[in-house]
C-alpha cells in the first residue's frame, strides 16, 4: 500500500491560498505554481504535454491549516500531495496534503519576477509592488530577466513600503556564473520555465538551467567590494595608519593580482572609497563648522560635548595643549629677549650718567665745565634722550607681553589638570617601553647563550647527579612483541594462501563476526599487497572491531599494535617519539610504535623468521596523516629503502621489514581531515558501507573471544603467499580496465575535470587481479570489481554538471557484472546531484 501511494505522489511548489475559519476542521487550500518531476526538473503547473494535475491548480489541506499558515506565511514552499480518496465534483481539488508533507524550498529552486529596471551598481535599491514570495528575486526589463538577487530591507525603511536593498548572491549558481555576478537572459532561454498568469505572481523555475548560458554582469556592490578586498588590507600587519602613502602602497600590492586584472572596475571603486575615507578629516571639519552656525547645531553640539567631553575632544585637546605650549615657549623667549635688551639699554644709560658725573666731579671749576664743547654736550644729550625713548618702547612692549603672559599663565593653570591626568599614562608607557627593551635584551642574551648553556649543562649533569646521589631510573618493563611462528608443511604459496584464508574465515566466525569467503579473501589480499589499507564507513559498521579480530585470527597477539590517533598530531614525534639532547636518549611516544619498530629492526639484523606485524591507526584521519605519518608514506613505493631516521646518535636508523603493514579506520564528517590526493594514491580503501555485518549474538565475553590458540605463519611467507607472479591480465579484463582509465583521463571540456589514474594504481589493480581471479568464482569480473572499487572509485571527486556526465559515461562502460563498483558509482552520482553537482567518494 505504501509503495502504491508513493507511485501516485506528486511534488509541487505552493503558497497559502485561503482557509475556512468557520469550519469545524482546521482545513484550507494552497495555490500550486510548479510541479517537480521525478527527474527534479521544475515545470509550470498543468504544462502542455504532461499529466494534468488539477483544473483548479490548488491543493486541499486536510487539517492543521493554521499551523501551516503560521509556519510558511506568505512564502513559497514544497508540498508532497496524493490523490484524494473522495468523489471529485466540479471545482474540487484532485490532490490533498497535510502539514508533515510540506517543507521549505532548498537553494535556487524558484524565484519571483518583478517588472523593474536594473538599478545602477551604486544604487541597488528597488521599490516593489508586493512582498516577495521567494528567498531570491529576479528583475524583468522588457524581454530581459536579470538576477538572481538576495534582498534585505534598508535600515529605517518600512516593510509595508516594499523598498528593498538588493545585491548579487555570493554563492555560485552553477559553474558558469562566478560570485558577485548576475545573469541576463531573454525569453527563449526561460520561456518553458516561466509561470505567468493574470492575478498571480510571476515566477521562474529551473534557475540553474535557465542561467546556464546567461550573459554575465559584474554586479558587486560597494559594501561587497570593501568587505571582500578591504579585509585583506585590514589583515596586513604592515599597515598601521591610513594616509595617501598607504593608498599608494595598497595600489602597488594589488597591481599584480589576478582579481585586479580580471575586474579592474571593482578596484577603481575600492580606491575611490579609500580616497574618500582619507579626505574625510577635512570634510568633517567643514561640516561641523557649517553646522555650528545654526542654533540647532549649537544646541546639539553643546549637549553632545557635555556628555562626551573627554572622548570627543581627546585629539583636539591634545593638539590645543601642544599649541599652547609652543605659544608659551615662544612668548617666554620673546619676553626674555626684551628683558635682556632693556637691561642693556639701562646699563648704557647708567654708564653715560656715570661718565657725566665723573666729568662734573673732576672739573676744577665751573669755567672748565662751561669750556666743554657745546657740540659734544648736545650729542651726548641726544644720545641719552634716544636711549630713554628706546627704553620707553621696551617698557611698552614689556607691559603688553606681561599682560599677554598673564593670559597664558591662566590657560596654563587650566591645562595643569589635563597634564596631571596624562602624566600617569605617559609614565606607564615609558616604564612599559623600558621593560620591553629589557625583555628584548634578556631574550637576545638567552638566545646567544642558549647553545653554550646547553653544552655546559650536558657536561655538568652527570657530575651533579653523582653529587646529589641521583641514580638513573630503571627502564619500565617493555611489551614483548615477539611471537613464535609455525613451520609450514608446504612451501607452495598457493597452498599457504588457501590455508590462511580458510583458517581466518573460521576464526572470524568463531569470534562472532559472520562473513563470507570473498570478503576475507579481499581483506587479506589487500593488506598483504598494500602498505596502507584503510577501512572506510559510517560509525557502527564494525571497522575497528574487524581489524582487531583480524589480528586475533592471524595469531599476531601484541604484533597487532592499536594506536588511537588524537586530534592535533603535527609531526612524527607524536606517534614515534623524539631524541632528547639533554638526556642523550630517545624519548619514545606512548603509542608503543618505537618499541615495535625496534623489535622488527632487531629481527632483521638477526635474520630471524618472525610473524607479520600490523599497526592499526584508529581514526586515521582525525589529524592530517601527511604530517604525523610522513616518515612512512614513501614506504608504499617498491624503491623505498624502508628506513626511519630517529635522530639518536646510538641508533640513528631503524630498518622496517616488508611484513609490517599499516591498517587505518577512517570516517567522513566535520571532525576529521579529508584525505589528500597524495594519500588516496598510496592507499587501498575498503568501504564497509557495502558490507552487511552479521554478528553472532552469544554470551561469550570479550576476553574469551580473544583467546584463540593460533600460531601465525612467518611474515615473509604471508607476503609471498599474496604476491603477484605477473602483471598480465586476460584480454577482456585488460580491455575493460583500459576503457575505464581512458574514460576518466579524457580531457574533453564536456566531461569537466579529468581524473588521473596513476601507474601505481594500475600496477596495484593488476597485482590484485593476478592473485584473486582464481579465488573469486562468482563472476569473471569479480576480482576486477573489488580492485576498481578500492583503487579507482575513491579517486572520483569533482564539481559541476559536466563532471556528472563523465561519471554517467563511466557507469556505462563498467560491466553490469561489476555490481560493487556500479553500486558505489550510482551513490556518488545521486548524492552529487542532490548537492548542487558536487561529486565525491564518501569516505
Amino acid at each position: 500500500m505504501d509503495n502504491q501511494r508513493q507511485q501516485h505522489e506528486r511534488r509541487v511548489l505552493c503558497s497559502i491560498q485561503r482557509g475556512y475559519e468557520n469550519s469545524e476542521s482546521d482545513i484550507g487550500k494552497l495555490r500550486a505554481f510548479f510541479e517537480i518531476l521525478p527527474t527534479n526538473e521544475i515545470i509550470p503547473i498543468n504544462s502542455p504535454g504532461t499529466e494534468l494535475f488539477c483544473e483548479t491548480e490548488q491543493v486541499f489541506v486536510t487539517g492543521r491549516f493554521s499551523e501551516l499558515k503560521d509556519k510558511f506565511g506568505d512564502k513559497l514552499f514544497e508540498v508532497v500531495c496524493i490523490p484524494t480518496s473522495f468523489e471529485i465534483r466540479e471545482g474540487d481539488c484532485r490532490y490533498v496534503t497535510r502539514l508533515g508533507s510540506c517543507s521549505d524550498i532548498k537553494g535556487l529552486t524558484c524565484c519571483q519576477i518583478f517588472d523593474h529596471p536594473l538599478p545602477p551598481i551604486d544604487e541597488q535599491i528597488v521599490a516593489l509592488p508586493s512582498k516577495p514570495l521567494t528567498k531570491s528575486i529576479l528583475l524583468r526589463d522588457n524581454d530581459n530577466i536579470y538576477g538572481p538577487f538576495d534582498y534585505s530591507y534598508p535600515e529605517g525603511s518600512s516593510k509595508e513600503e516594499h523598498i528593498l536593498q538588493i545585491k548579487a548572491i555570493t554563492t555560485p549558481i552553477n559553474t558558469t556564473i562566478p560570485s558577485f555576478h548576475i545573469g541576463k537572459i531573454s525569453s527563449p532561454q526561460y520561456i518553458q520555465s516561466l509561470y505567468e498568469k493574470t492575478g498571480q505572481p510571476s515566477l521562474l523555475g529551473n534557475i540553474k538551467k535557465c542561467f546556464e548560458n546567461a550573459e554575465l554582469i559584474d554586479y558587486i556592490s560597494n559594501d561587497q567590494v570593501i568587505s571582500t578586498y578591504g579585509s585583506k588590507i585590514a589583515q596586513n600587519a604592515e599597515i598601521r595608519m591610513f594616509n595617501k602613502g598607504t593608498i599608494a602602497q595598497i595600489r602597488k600590492s594589488f597591481a599584480s593580482s589576478h582579481d585586479q586584472r580580471k575586474f579592474p572596475e571593482r578596484f577603481k571603486r575600492l580606491f575611490e572609497a579609500l580616497e574618500i575615507s582619507n579626505s574625510w578629516e577635512g570634510t568633517r571639519k567643514d561640516l561641523i563648522d557649517s553646522f555650528l552656525v545654526t542654533n540647532a547645531g549649537k544646541d546639539l553640539i553643546a549637549k553632545y560635548i557635555e556628555q562626551h567631553r573627554e572622548d570627543f575632544f581627546k585629539g583636539e585637546k591634545q593638539a590645543y595643549i601642544e599649541k599652547l605650549e609652543d605659544d608659551y615657549s615662544t612668548k617666554i623667549a620673546e619676553l626674555e629677549e626684551l628683558q635682556e635688551k632693556k637691561e642693556l639699554i639701562v646699563s648704557e644709560i647708567r654708564k653715560a650718567q656715570r661718565q657725566r658725573e665723573e666729568m662734573e666731579l673732576n672739573s676744577e671749576s665751573t669755567e672748565a665745565l662751561e669750556a666743554l664743547s657745546k657740540k659734544h654736550q648736545e650729542q651726548f644729550d641726544r644720545k641719552i634722550e634716544q636711549k630713554k625713548q628706546e627704553l620707553g618702547k621696551v617698557d611698552s612692549q614689556l607691559a603688553a607681553l606681561t599682560s599677554k603672559y598673564s593670559e597664558l599663565d591662566t590657560v596654563e593653570k587650566l591645562s595643569d589638570e589635563i597634564k596631571y591626568l596624562e602624566r600617569h599614562r605617559k609614565n606607564e608607557e615609558k616604564s612599559c617601553a623600558e621593560m620591553q627593551v629589557e625583555v628584548e635584551r634578556v631574550r637576545a642574551e638567552l638566545k646567544a647563550e642558549n647553545e653554550k648553556l646547553t653544552t655546559r649543562l650536558l657536561k655538568l649533569k652527570p657530575d651533579v647527579d653523582a653529587l646529589s646521589g641521583i641514580t638513573p631510573r630503571k627502564k619500565g618493563e617493555s611489551i614483548n612483541y615477539f611471537v613464535p611462528v609455525r613451520t609450514s608443511t608446504s612451501s607452495d604459496p598457493n597452498e599457504i594462501r588457501d590455508s590462511l584464508i580458510k583458517d581466518t574465515l573460521g576464526a572470524l566466525n568463531n569470534l562472532g563476526r559472520k562473513t563470507d569467503y570473498n570478503t576475507v579473501t579481499n581483506i587479506l589480499t589487500t593488506v598483504a599487497q598494500s602498505q596502507f589499507t584503510l577501512f572506510s564507513g559510517r560509525p557502527g559498521t564494525g571497522k575497528t572491531s574487524l581489524a582487531k579480530m583480524l589480528g586475533n585470527s592471524l595469531g599476531l597477539q601484541n604484533r597487532l599494535l592499536n594506536i588511537p590517533v588524537a586530534r592535533g598530531w603535527t609531526s612524527s614525534k607524536d606517534v614515534l617519539g623524539f631524541y632528547n639532547a639533554l638526556s642523550s636518549s630517545f624519548n619514545s611516544s606512548a603509542t608503543g610504535l618505537y618499541d615495535l619498530l625496534t623489535q622488527l629492526n632487531r629481527e632483521l639484523e638477526n635474520k630471524q623468521e618472525a610473524a607479520p606485524a600490523i599497526c592499526l591507526l584508529d581514526e586515521f584521519n582525525l589529524s592530517q596523516p601527511e604530517h604525523y605519518f610522513s616518515p612512512f608514506l614513501e614506504m608504499s613505493d617498491p624503491e623505498s629503502k624502508r628506513i626511519v631516521a630517529t635522530g639518536d646518535q646510538e641508533v640513528p636508523y631503524l630498518e622496517i621489514p616488508q611484513y609490517l603493514r599499516f591498517l587505518g579506520t577512517i570516517n567522513n564528517d566535520e571532525s576529521v581531515q579529508a584525505l589528500t590526493p597524495r594519500m588516496l594514491d598510496r592507499a587501498s580503501i575498503i568501504s564497509f558501507d557495502e558490507i552487511e555485518p552479521d554478528y553472532d549474538l552469544s554470551l561469550n565475553t570479550a576476553s574469551s573471544l580473544g583467546e584463540l590458540d593460533i600460531t601465525p605463519v612467518s611474515g615473509n611467507q604471508f607476503i609471498e603467499a599474496f604476491s603477484a607472479k605477473s602483471l598480465e591480465l586476460p584480454q577482456d579484463i585488460d580491455r575493460t580496465l583500459k576503457v575505464i582509465i581512458d574514460t576518466l583521463r579524457d580531457d574533453k571540456a564536456e566531461f569537466g575535470t579529468s581524473v588521473n589514474v596513476s601507474f601505481r594504481k594500475v600496477k596495484a589493480i593488476r597485482a590484485y587481479h593476478n592473485v584473486t581471479s582464481s579465488m573469486h568464482i562468482d563472476s569473471r569480473f569479480t576480482a576486477l570489481d573489488y580492485a576498481v572499487s578500492q583503487h579507482i572509485i575513491p579517486l572520483l571527486n569533482g564539481y559541476g554538471k559536466n563532471f556528472g556526465q563523465r561519471l554517467e559515461q563511466l557507469k556505462n562502460v563498467i560491466p553490469d557484472e561489476m555490481e560493487l563498483s556500479q553500486k558505489m558509482l550510482r551513490r556518488i552520482i545521486d548524492t552529487g546531484e542532490q548537492n548542487m553537482f558536487t561529486y565525491g567518494f564518501n569516505l
